[in-house]
């Protein structure tokens, strides 16, 4: 593939080398590698340009001011070469699974789309999710270094799925992946917030911010002609409904003060509960095989997405009392004197709240 091909360079035919591969770190450049310079927390890409050159760049990406007659290979300037690269690594891989949704939010990511998986399955359909836990697919799990993995690793993987035969995948939009523009490129049918609570403010300097970097989902990387799968409850839906159809997004909302996906009641019964909601101007009572509330909201984001690409609503319904949790999710793992025994991924304040309320309801004691 040439660079022409990766990016519209307007490069004369002398100057338009093959590109056999991407990297962002010099180490691992290889002959033919295009090398995106990128500016991080602790040193600068363009520092290691010549590195890159001597281990066989033919092709630099890198911010605007960085070509010099000293760099031999062809510089392509771009003022944002992140999101850039996130544009030529789909075109590199050039396969995506046909439907691709990603979810965003502080908490609940890993367990929306372990849900949407797990309906998706039921429905016949080949599926996968992509996040904390790794490449979760039909036949093999990857281990990833990152919930949102860099662009070129996130889009390898993409391309890998769908030789795969996968069709349908769930991706977890972190803040930090959305704010790096790690998800251009990718073609989404859907995406869905969750919640938002104090978390990476190491990272964000503020909580608007940080509201600000998960919203990108659905201003920046989604198309107009997506669906937006939020929750109605949360104090940040109306900004978010707003910006979506200002776009001409749809917005699906599930919560108790949604019009869409809306719960009328919940009752704890053992290792189960009992939903009561209201779906297409119809009510349907079903049990749901887990523990807490806020795993009742985040099946119902499950089946807002399974919907919002297509799916069978009173399937994708039906489909949630044969959900299991996702591991570390308020997994249950033993029982002790009579006690059972639960672990929980839980690193917020808010998470951590949420468990406790979600496991007293079932108490004895």
């Amino acid at each position: 593939m040439q660079l022409s091909d990766l990016y519209a360079t307007g490069l004369t035919t002398e100057n338009d080398p093959e590109i056999l591969g991407l990297s962002a770190d010099s180490r691992t450049v290889t002959p033919g590698t295009l090398f995106a310079a990128l500016k991080g927390v602790a040193a600068d890409g363009a520092d290691f340009i010549p590195q890159a050159i001597a281990n066989g760049a033919v092709a630099i990406l890198a911010d605007p001011g960085t070509a010099s007659a000293s760099i031999p290979v062809p510089v392509i300037e771009d003022q944002n070469p992140r999101r850039a690269l996130a544009q030529i690594a789909a075109k590199f891989f050039g396969s995506q699974p046909e439907t691709a949704v990603a979810v965003t939010g502080t908490n609940g990511k890993t367990s929306v789309a372990g849900f949407a998986r797990q309906i998706w399955k039921r429905q016949g359909l080949t599926a996968a999710t992509l996040g904390t836990l790794g490449v979760l697919g039909p036949n093999e799990t990857e281990i990833l270094r990152h919930t949102t993995p860099e662009p070129i690793e996130l889009h390898r993987v993409l391309a890998d799925l769908a030789q795969s035969g996968v069709t349908h995948v769930a991706l977890e939009a972190s803040s930090h992946g959305l704010s790096q523009s790690r998800l251009a490129g990718t073609k989404l049918k859907a995406g869905a917030f969750t919640n938002l609570s104090r978390d990476h403010l190491d990272y964000h300097p503020t909580v608007e911010a940080y509201l600000a970097a998960k919203m990108r989902l659905f201003t920046e990387i989604m198309d107009a002609d997506a669906t937006a799968v939020l929750n109605a409850d949360s104090h940040e839906y109306p900004e978010i409904a707003a910006a979506c159809r200002a776009r001409g997004q749809q917005v699906i909302g599930y919560g108790r003060h949604a019009a869409d996906l809306r719960v009328t009641g919940l009752r704890p019964n053992g290792s189960s509960q009992y939903l009561e909601m209201r779906m297409n101007g119809q009510d349907h009572s079903l049990r749901l095989p887990l523990l807490g509330d806020f795993q009742v909201w985040n099946a119902l984001c499950a089946v807002g997405l399974v919907i919002a690409t297509g799916g069978d609503a009173d399937a994708a319904l039906d489909s949630l009392e044969h959900l299991h949790g996702v591991p570390g999710r308020l997994q249950w793992v033993a029982e002790h004197n009579g006690g059972r025994v639960f672990v929980d991924y839980a690193h917020t304040p808010d998470a951590l709240d949420h468990c406790l309320r979600a496991l007293r309801p079932h108490a004895t004691h």
